[in-house]
């Protein structure tokens, strides 16, 4: 099973959407307990991309920040 990418620091970006901890929404989140591993690694490439693009940008821009 692939594990939830949860890090417990759950506070929501109003502009982006995103966690500032694990970088999904509150869909993804909803519903990561219901997802197959097909989906949760979709879900876990998104994390990665959004990742990269929040380290690209400047500090302030990065969900939570």
């Amino acid at each position: 099973m692939t594990p939830s990418p949860c890090i417990n620091l759950c506070k929501m970006d109003p502009t982006s959407g995103l966690c500032a901890g694990c970088y999904r929404t509150l869909d993804e989140i909803a519903a990561w307990s219901g997802f197959d591993d097909r989906r949760r690694d979709a879900v876990l490439a998104a994390i990665a991309a959004r990742r990269a693009l929040a380290a690209s940008t400047l500090p302030a821009t990065r969900p939570g920040a």
